[in-house]
């Protein structure tokens, strides 16, 4: 049986079976494409070939980051990601999982300085990187016809802060459209989050988002002429993906504006019949109070200098991510 692995440079060049061996939008060419032009980092795309024929591949690109991200403690250093250029929890590599350990071992060959692997569903290269928790992703089961079932099927005490949170909103206009109404106040609502984010890798531009393919959706709510916020949703075939969103923060208490985009977007998963709605990987909190669930993720990070490597391990409390969210119980 022959291996081979082929480094490719840009999307169009992908072998045309890559979008087959995909399972989410997320990791499919006319995506990587967006990002390739919209987020350039150096993005290089591995395809494993067996017998030649392509049976999985992943996603590579340069980044300097934070390596101790969720201690922020300043610690900034280049970095070969294994990983998608923009923050959702997709994992970065596609095909038949039983390759997966093969084909990191060989990446791990061929990129060089340190690696830093990002939201897998398991841990790989045991005994040669170092495994650890990276940021969960929200899930959430759609198992309700509507809002209002769903509504009803909720303890007391969570179903009255939807309720206080619904009628902070009573007058809000919604309006939902392709990306292209992008603007630019969407933009600096977006930047007001990054600002305020602990645990951002990338900053992605304005044009980033108004020229999102036709999969994903954009809905901005008002008060009068006023945005309150905004939030981006990405249809795939099974999941609704919650992807990026923007925030006035003079207003955001007075109208509760955070928790009522989030029930927008299960508004439109009851809407749309989705059975999941991926929310992310940040505000476990409240996203967890309505009825989410936490999706682990981990990460791994390797170098081939053994003294660099132990250096990680003698850091790795200050690097991994230590969740605080409480469980709750939700549902009646």
């Amino acid at each position: 049986m022959k291996k081979l692995i082929k480094r490719v440079n840009t999307p169009d060049e992908l072998n045309s079976g890559w979008d087959n061996l995909a399972e989410f939008y997320f990791q499919k060419q006319e995506f990587l494409a967006h990002l390739h032009f919209h987020n350039p980092c150096n993005q290089r795309y591995y395809e494993l070939y067996r017998n030649e024929h392509l049976v999985a591949g992943a996603i590579v690109y340069t980044l300097t980051v934070n390596a101790l991200t969720f201690s922020n403690i300043p610690s900034p250093l280049k970095v070969q990601v294994i990983g998608l250029p923009v923050s959702v929890a997709t994992p970065p590599i596609i095909g038949e999982s039983e390759e997966f350990e093969f084909l990191l071992s060989e990446l791990i060959k061929i990129e060089s300085g340190l690696i830093l692997g990002l939201n897998f569903l398991r841990d790989y290269l045991s005994g040669k990187a170092l495994n650890m928790n990276t940021l969960p992703t929200v899930i959430f089961p759609v198992r309700y016809d509507s809002l209002e079932v769903y509504n009803l099927s909720l303890r007391h005490q969570y179903r009255r802060r939807i309720r206080k949170a619904r009628e902070k909103f009573s007058g809000v206009r919604a309006e939902t459209s392709s990306c292209v109404s992008f603007t630019q106040k969407h933009y600096e609502l977006y930047l007001a989050i990054m600002k305020r984010s602990t645990t951002k890798l990338e900053e992605l531009s304005y044009e980033s988002f108004r020229q999102l393919p036709e999969k994903f959706q954009l809905t901005t709510y008002y008060s009068g002429d006023e945005m309150l916020c905004w939030h981006i949703i990405c249809k795939d075939k099974k999941v609704l993906f919650f992807y990026f969103g923007g925030m006035n923060y003079e207003l955001r208490d007075k109208y509760h504006s955070y928790y009522n985009n989030l029930l927008g977007i299960l508004q439109t998963a009851f809407e749309y019949k989705f059975p999941i709605v991926d929310f992310g990987q940040t505000a476990e909190t409240a996203k967890t109070r309505l009825g989410g669930e936490l999706s682990l993720r981990r990460m791994f990070v390797y170098h081939r200098n053994p003294v660099i490597l132990f250096l990680f391990r003698l850091l790795s409390r200050f690097i991994t991510y230590k969740s605080k969210t409480v469980k709750c119980r939700v549902f009646k």
